[in-house]
């Protein structure tokens, strides 16, 4: 089968290994369909991971595939159903795990394709408790959005920022595959989605899937357009997951006991935050990080029911890099893919 492998930092190779052995007691062997790519491929591709990290290590942290074989002791699969896969490699006893809340998971034992061997290979053999039926009516490639991205924004939306129908939310850099898909989920409710986009074009796609009103954060502070299209109030939500350069001025665009929620820093980790700002207009700002797995089968729900994810470009697994380029270039709208 083939594997794409990264043997060093900005270097990946496309090998041909064996098939893995039968699956074991309690675990599926997954043929997978599709890969799409996140940041977290990214920063793992630059060399950005944590020192657990051994390499080679194959990459890949989001996908969709088919199941093959079943191990012993799997109830409720079977060759051929069409799955999802969970891409932490979580303990499933800890409380956090019981309760439901796997991305709090005490004892993870690492992310797929950055920490620990992920899913850009033909076939795998993983822990039947966390594979996820996909519904009927659903592609590989939307499919494999369900994990990380569709799920990130569940979470962070719903769980999180409690998002409520006929709220105003700032969606920052939506044209980025979570940016997509809180405008998507955010309008699905009924909800004024302000984005923030790099260049002209992307404004033309984002008012194509539904935003009320587009700021090229280049040429416009978007705080203060933000005040301007609020009349001063300032929204309910800002999603946030771009970091040092944008989170002062989101805290800006709330208004008073506005939500901020945020899963990302790729502008920098760092940041100085004005506290009385903070408790004077009570702010409340929440970090998120991942999903859980209820967050991954209520977006599978999601997609059943029509919200699809936007894909920007398709590309093999040999083209593995080209699609980590595109994504690193900042010029994507939506979702980079990588089929089988």
């Amino acid at each position: 089968m083939r594997v794409l492998t990264l043997v060093a930092d900005r270097k990946l190779e496309l090998t041909a290994l064996a098939a893995p052995l039968a699956p074991a007691t309690g675990e599926v062997q997954i043929a997978v369909k599709a890969v799409a790519l996140n940041h977290l491929d990214l920063w793992g591709f630059r060399g950005m991971a944590f020192a657990r990290r051994k390499l080679p290590l194959v990459v890949g942290a989001e996908a969709a595939g088919e199941i093959a074989a079943v191990g012993p002791d799997v109830p409720g699969f079977k060759p051929g159903d069409r799955v999802v896969m969970y891409g932490a490699l979580t303990c499933g006893t800890c409380k956090a795990c019981r309760e439901g809340r796997d991305n709090l998971c005490e004892n993870v034992g690492g992310i797929m394709g950055f920490h620990v061997d992920g899913f850009a290979r033909d076939r795998l053999n993983l822990a039947a408790r966390l594979v996820i039926p996909m519904p009927d009516g659903i592609d590989w490639r939307d499919a494999a959005c369900a994990p990380i991205a569709f799920a990130t924004v569940q979470h962070m939306l719903f769980d999180n920022a409690r998002l409520e129908p006929g709220e105003t939310i700032l969606v920052h850099a939506g044209g980025s595959g979570i940016g997509t898909a809180a405008i998507v989920m955010a309008k699905a409710i009924g909800c004024t989605v302000i984005t923030t986009v790099g260049d002209d074009a992307k404004m033309a796609k984002a008012k194509a899937l539904g935003a009320d009103h587009i700021i090229n954060y280049r040429t416009d502070r978007f705080e203060g357009a933000v005040r301007k299209i609020t009349g001063r109030k300032g929204v309910d939500v800002v999603f946030e997951h771009v970091g040092a350069e944008t989170f002062n001025g989101s805290l800006l665009a709330l208004k008073r006991g506005g939500r901020l929620v945020t899963c990302g820093s790729t502008s920098g980790p760092t940041t100085t935050i004005n506290l009385m700002q903070l408790f004077q207009q009570q702010y409340r700002i929440f970090g998120s990080f991942g999903a859980s797995m209820r967050n991954i089968r209520e977006s599978l729900a999601k997609m059943a029911g029509g919200l699809k994810p936007v894909i920007d470009t398709e590309v093999a697994l040999k083209d593995f890099e080209q699609g980590l380029a595109r994504l690193e270039s900042r010029q994507v709208f939506g979702k980079v893919i990588v089929s089988f």
